[in-house]
């Protein structure tokens, strides 16, 4: 029986890692054990902590989810804190996988840790340059998961810790802040209101940026995966939406969605963050050759209907 440690247990990740366990443990997780670790089991920026997490439980896989997150809001109003947070958990987790031999690690890193100036994201571009400005306490922070895996490689021969790098992730149980949330939650949350106040619904920027957004029930399933996965799993691994949609490719679907219709108001004097960035899916494809993923529209009616269904009691 192998112990699976999944920290961040009751964010967007853990919830959807859950979620998809349950659903197959019974045919694929019989040999393993799954602990889901949150905040009411301590904080993991204080590594005392998460010593006696990993004593206590003795993981052989940990998955890496917890994190400080936001949206372009957050990124810009609290910097320090998106990047002290992440620092010391990310730190922590790495440090104690090593010194606890766990065998296999899956680090979430983000999207945010790539240059600015590239035209195709790529696994093997990450540090060619400097992260966007915008993002770079939170950026830089996670882009740190991947210098500190390739120190342990390098020091300890662990060849088995890998960088996840998740695109746009969306789905139940996120982060609906009005402020600080990312895309979709926000999107969701204020076409909520308008509809309930019979008003406008006021959008950051034009519309225009184009962005590749990955259902989290995806996501679970790409981790089960690789947490079943024998062979050695990859040192980074971008996981993302299959294709690029705008911003206003979202907004429609959801307008469509909510049945909304009242005016879409494009608040252009309010940033846009980057055009495009797009991934290349050469090394996803490899690993999973035949991926199925959940349609668009299906999983932002999804979201939508379990916000409505849950408002009282989502975070926002």
């Amino acid at each position: 029986m192998k112990t699976i440690l999944i920290t961040g247990a009751r964010g967007l990740c853990g919830l959807a890692i859950r979620e998809e366990y349950i659903k197959q443990s019974s045919s694929n997780f019989r040999e393993y054990s799954m602990i889901f670790a949150d905040r009411s089991m301590g904080d993991l920026k204080n590594n005392n902590i998460v010593v006696e997490l990993f004593a206590k439980y003795k993981p052989n896989i940990v998955v890496h989810t917890a994190a400080r997150v936001g949206g372009i809001g957050a990124n810009l109003s609290s910097p320090a804190e998106l990047f002290y947070d992440n620092m010391m958990m990310n730190m922590n987790i790495v440090k104690n996988c090593v010194d606890f031999k766990v065998e296999k690690l899956l680090a979430f890193s983000s999207v945010c840790v790539f240059p600015d100036s590239l035209e195709l994201l790529s696994e093997d571009k990450m540090h060619d340059g400097p992260v966007y400005f915008a993002n770079a306490a939170y950026g830089y922070a996670k882009r740190m998961i991947d210098v500190h895996i390739e120190a342990v490689n390098k020091q300890y021969g662990i060849h088995n810790y890998c960088s996840l790098i998740p695109g746009n992730i969306f789905g139940k149980n996120d982060l609906f802040e009005l402020k600080d949330s990312h895309v979709v939650p926000a999107l969701i949350h204020k076409l909520f209101l308008a509809k309930v106040n019979n008003s406008k619904f006021y959008v950051w920027g034009d519309g225009s940026s184009l962005r590749e957004f990955i259902y989290v029930n995806d996501l679970a399933k790409v981790i089960l995966s690789l947490i079943r996965q024998e062979d050695p799993i990859p040192k980074r691994l971008i996981v993302s939406g299959k294709e690029e949609f705008s911003i206003r490719d979202i907004v429609d679907a959801l307008v469509h969605i909510a049945d909304f219709n009242n005016e879409v108001v494009y608040q252009t004097n309010k940033p846009n963050g980057q055009y495009r960035v797009p991934s290349d899916k050469t090394n996803f494809d490899f690993t999973f050759p035949n991926f199925e993923y959940t349609d668009i529209y299906d999983a932002l009616k999804e979201t939508w209907d379990w916000f409505c269904a849950n408002y009282k009691d989502v975070r926002k």
